[in-house]
């Protein structure tokens, strides 16, 4: 699967802030899948996702939800823009004059599993002053989510 275009402004080259983490599981994408797309237990696995609200009687996350969430601290209003079941879901969000975008891509691996990528970008006022210290909490906090899903994803076996 080839990666589709960033929204204006918000590609990797021209984004005040990029991170980008990867991990590889034996677990498919279907395992996944289906705990990535409820975001109302993030908060169960991850730490860094806090008062998650989707839309009344919605089950999980699909193409145009949108939802507000808080993560670093912050009430982030967000709405997906992508979704390709089991292979890519992304999400606009925005706060505090910054507006970021989140992309989760899913890439079967070499005799099994799957390679798991997440990057996130970020523009605007607050993203250019604090750029080094977000990427680096980014790329942190991004790590522990990933890690989370996939062992999410293995207890529910």
């Amino acid at each position: 699967m080839t990666s589709p275009a960033w929204p204006p402004g918000l590609d990797p080259g021209s984004a005040a802030v990029f991170a980008h983490n990867e991990l590889t599981t034996h677990l498919p994408a279907e395992r996944l899948w289906p705990v990535l797309l409820r975001a109302g237990d993030w908060p169960r696995w991850y730490a860094n996702a806090r008062r998650v609200s989707l839309p009344d009687g919605c089950a999980g996350l699909a193409e145009g939800t949108a939802f507000r969430w808080t993560t670093f601290g912050l009430r982030v209003s967000s709405t997906v823009r992508e979704f390709v079941p089991a292979r890519l879901l992304a999400w606009d969000g925005s706060a505090l004059g910054s507006t970021g975008y989140h992309r989760w891509e899913l890439h079967p691996a070499p005799g099994g599993g799957c390679r798991v990528v997440t990057q996130e970008t970020q523009r605007g006022p607050a993203a250019r002053l604090a750029a080094p210290l977000m990427r680096r909490g980014l790329l942190v906090q991004h790590q522990h989510w990933l890690e989370g899903l996939v062992r999410t994803a293995q207890e529910e076996t």
